[in-house]
């Protein structure tokens, strides 16, 4: 009977209905077959476990016939055979025809998902798709195509209570917002000292399962684990994979500066609204410098400078101001790949960079991704600009004539940022978005001036010739005062060829030329008395530019108090972590 039984199922399982079943669903307990096919690249992978347990990984030509992946199966699944035979004990007894049959290649076969072999002629691209089985002698294979899979999954260096964790997650074939997250804690050891649980690290699941997890000050002193199951839009998860914290969760600073100014900003903006944040968030090559911390920032405790510390303060400060549009200034390469893209993608907002020339930082935009979609970017760097562009070839001619002054533009790094957005719910609404951070030193004012004429040139040939009569925004760190003549020239649309900041640097470097500009726009902060607060200088810097026919100021989020500001002295600070303050405003469209 047992005899008959053994016969009966060894017919099924050559059968490809047996395993398929009428609904053409497949046994839970199959092994994967693991396919990776990207159009872009020549070839194919295919991962899969043999029965004797050795793991293969083949690559093969995704134009190749199937017949020949095919064959190349089978003579691996032979070599396998074969191996196993010399192991084994009774193989080596039997001698000859037990050695010839482990080495025999094995039938090896493709199903669709409906149970129908695939043609061997059929191109390896084509052939193997999501939800086939490949038979290979008696095993049997469910095909997984480019299943969801981790390719980096990283938790920040430094954890504090009160202030969101967010991963840094990359995925191929999936997306973070389609992920699984599962937020561990540490156990805290037994009353007498030892280790809860036979002597590892023992874990207590969070009540959270989002992708940020914010620890309270229950947690300091524990570290973090996170388990993350990579997903898709279509309900596939891939395996998971774990990472746990270098650290443990440290007690955070207590009040912040920006903590009153959440209040105002709990909720997105609605309908018709944008909430409009500009930032020059202190670039860590330049916080970590000696004449930073000796001379610059010499009041601010050494560890209020680290990265990983300031991240943790801007990254709260940031997500709380639940803005539709970020322009930030002076952004580390690595920490908008590292940190900042991957925490503001978590909550909605998607990130475009621009380096500077020559330098190790540069400018970031953010956009709220339910709000806006992105049309097309328009990025520049100054220097190139004026020598390449014939947009601004007037403007090089008269520059011309002041080598000096010349020389000291095209040395310059500074670019321009602009980005053309559309909104999700009225495609007739679109908006024009530029960030830039201006030439920095105090008698440089001649430079700016010629960098804000390129820059307004080049919004206009965007905003005006590639698409007429859009608004603008336009956001930065322009180094300039409410009493200098690059604000002036915003302002007014002119300056004249006399004034004082054509000779910011003296008489070797003046430099006298009228300017235009055919824009109406108005500072939406108005002139704060300070944007910029340090030890030996305080003033306003930064500002949020609009197109004042197209656009209305519906509210201006308040600055910090000067009690806030000046409580550790000056900024940076621990409850701070820039020597600059956000300026944030909710706008409307008129």
């Amino acid at each position: 009977m047992w005899r008959r039984l053994r016969s009966a199922l060894r017919r099924l399982r050559g059968s490809p209905a047996a395993f398929l079943g009428g609904g053409g669903r497949l046994p839970a307990a199959m092994e994967r077959a693991v396919v990776r096919c990207v159009p872009s690249e020549p070839k194919l992978s295919l991962r899969f476990v043999l029965p004797d347990g050795s793991a293969k990984h083949m690559q093969r030509d995704q134009a190749e016939p199937l017949g020949r992946a095919l064959a190349r199966i089978a003579t691996n699944a032979a070599k396998g055979h074969a191996k196993a035979a010399k192991k084994s004990k009774k193989a080596r007894a039997e001698g000859g025809p037990a050695g010839e049959a482990a080495a025999a290649a094995p039938a090896v076969r493709l199903f669709s998902r409906d149970g129908e072999a695939v043609a061997e002629e059929v191109p390896n691209a084509a052939a193997w798709q999501d939800g086939a089985v490949l038979q290979i002698g008696e095993a049997r294979y469910r095909v997984e195509r480019n299943p969801p899979a981790l390719t980096e999954l990283q938790l920040p260096r430094s954890l504090l209570a009160g202030f969101p964790v967010c991963p840094k997650v990359s995925a191929e074939f999936a997306a973070p917002q389609h992920c699984l997250f599962r937020w561990y804690r540490e156990q805290r050891p037994a009353a007498g000292g030892g280790a809860a649980g036979d002597g590892g690290p023992a874990w207590v699941e969070a009540a959270a399962a989002e992708r940020v997890f914010t620890p309270s000050n229950a947690l300091v002193g524990l570290r973090l684990k996170l388990r993350c199951t990579p997903g898709d839009g279509a309900q596939r998860y891939g395996p998971p994979r774990e990472v746990e914290s270098s650290g443990p969760v440290e007690a955070g600073p207590g009040a912040c500066t920006f903590d009153s100014r959440h209040l105002y900003t709990k909720k997105v903006c609605g309908e018709g609204s944008i909430r409009a944040v500009s930032y020059n968030i202190l670039a860590d090559t330049y916080a970590q410098t000696e004449f930073s911390r000796t001379v610059l920032y010499p009041y601010c405790a050494p560890y209020a400078l680290e990265l990983d510390y300031r991240q943790n303060l801007l990254k709260k400060e940031l997500a709380g101001y639940s803005a539709d549009l970020i322009c930030l200034q002076e952004v580390d390469k690595s920490v908008f790949v590292d940190s900042l893209a991957p925490a503001l993608d978590a909550f909605g907002l998607e990130g475009l960079f621009r380096i500077k020339e020559k330098q190790h930082e540069g400018l970031a935009t953010f956009y709220r991704r339910d709000k806006f979609s992105l049309l097309s970017q328009h990025d520049i760097a100054f220097s190139e600009a004026l020598l390449s562009d014939p947009l601004h070839k007037e403007l090089c001619d008269k520059l011309a004539e002041y080598p000096l002054v010349q020389e000291k533009v095209l040395q310059r790094s500074s670019v321009l940022q602009v980005s053309v957005l559309q909104s999700t719910t009225d495609p007739s609404r679109k908006i024009c978005v530029a960030n830039t951070h201006l030439y920095w030193h105090p008698k440089g004012g001649n430079i700016r001036l010629i960098q804000i004429a390129v820059a307004l040139s080049h919004i206009k040939h965007v905003a005006c010739d590639f698409y007429p009569s859009i608004p603008v925004i336009f956001c930065g760190d322009f180094n300039s005062t409410p009493s200098s003549g690059t604000y002036s020239f915003i302002n007014s649309g002119g300056i004249a060829e006399d004034h004082e900041d054509w000779v910011s640097n003296g008489e070797e470097e003046r430099c006298n030329m009228p300017l235009s500009h055919s824009f109406k726009l108005l500072s939406a902060c108005g002139e704060p008395a300070y944007t910029n607060y340090v030890g030996g200088f305080h003033g306003c810097l930064d500002y949020i530019f609009i197109d004042k026919n197209a656009l209305e100021v519906e509210q201006v989020i308040p600055l910090p108090s000067h009690e806030e500001v000046t409580t550790h002295q000056a900024l940076p600070s621990v409850s701070h972590p820039s020597d600059h303050i956000a300026l944030i405003c909710d706008l409307k469209w008129k």
